[in-house]
């Protein structure tokens, strides 16, 4: 499946020119322009290059190319690529889901589905320390955190990648009130590219954790998808963890800031609420990877 805001374009060029500019074919047969008549053959480039025989002399200049061009209707400022390269990139395949000018421009509501106000979209296979991966049929997987994670992170300060690229269970650290708190996919993937942005405005991470705040994009391998969840077996898992949560947090002093809400879902920027020891401590509870009792 292909981005809706993806559109082709008919385009001509001189294939000799040291600059190569790229004209839209706005009508088919067009024979004003010097280039598509005999007057060709006054043209300074033209005459620069040798002679051919066999070229009509009352015809085009053998010079003028053309070629089918995509480009993005989203983007301010249209950029051409040729039509094979369009199938390699974000555009040509499902991952343009996660592309910023597609979020930019057709505003995705809300993924549905929810466990206890927690968003946990069908769609998605979740991990036991609260990630979740997104593997399309076009061979693309990306990955992120959940809601669960998210609404215990709160704001985030700031965010480092450890890998970028490579044959590795993508890892991340992200600092939250002053504490560096790592998250890593338990499974190995064939990392391609991180979502940068992040790194500029982190807060997209905890906002939007199932469509712009997106961390990793890559390759599915053969143990990638290894110990998830997904569809019953993932909701009864999250309700578990709320459960797991609520024990946790019962735990706490009284003299602590309240980390319970309203309607029994615990409050949001737990992080900030818990002194740097004990978000420590409930990090490697729920979040290591080796929550859930699951090693890598």
């Amino acid at each position: 499946m292909t981005c809706p805001f993806l559109r082709e374009a008919q385009v001509k060029y001189c294939r000799t020119a040291t600059v190569r500019k790229l004209i839209p074919l706005a009508q088919t047969g067009r024979t004003e322009e010097k280039c598509a008549s005999a007057e060709h053959r006054a043209c300074k480039v033209f005459q620069s290059q040798p002679p051919i025989e066999d070229a009509a002399a009352a015809g085009p200049c053998p010079y003028l190319c053309e070629s089918l061009m995509q480009y993005c209707a989203a983007a301010p400022v249209a950029k051409l690529v040729p039509y094979s390269e369009s199938l390699i990139s974000r555009c040509g395949n499902d991952s343009y889901r996660y592309c910023e000018l597609y979020y930019s421009m057709a505003h995705p509501g809300e993924p549905a589905g929810e466990v206890d106000g927690i968003a946990m979209p069908e769609r998605l296979l979740y991990t036991p320390n609260h990630m979740w991966l997104d593997m399309s049929q076009d061979g693309v997987c990306h990955v992120g955190i959940d809601a669960f994670l998210s609404r215990v992170l709160g704001r985030v300060d700031r965010l480092t990648y450890v890998q970028q690229k490579g044959n590795h269970r993508p890892a991340a650290v992200i600092t939250v009130a002053g504490v560096d708190l790592e998250v890593m996919f338990p499974n190995r993937m064939l990392l391609k590219g991180c979502n940068l942005y992040l790194r500029a405005n982190p807060s997209r991470l905890t906002d939007e954790p199932y469509t712009a705040g997106w961390l990793f994009e890559g390759e599915p391998l053969p143990a990638t998808a290894e110990h998830l969840m997904e569809n019953g077996e993932a909701r009864q898992w999250m309700e578990q963890e709320q459960r797991r949560m609520t024990e946790f947090l019962q735990q706490e002093d009284s003299e602590q800031q309240p980390t319970m809400g309203d309607g029994g879902l615990f409050a949001a920027d737990l992080a900030h609420r818990l002194d740097p020891d004990r978000t420590r401590v409930l990090f490697h509870e729920f979040f290591s990877p080796y929550a859930g009792g699951k090693r890598v």
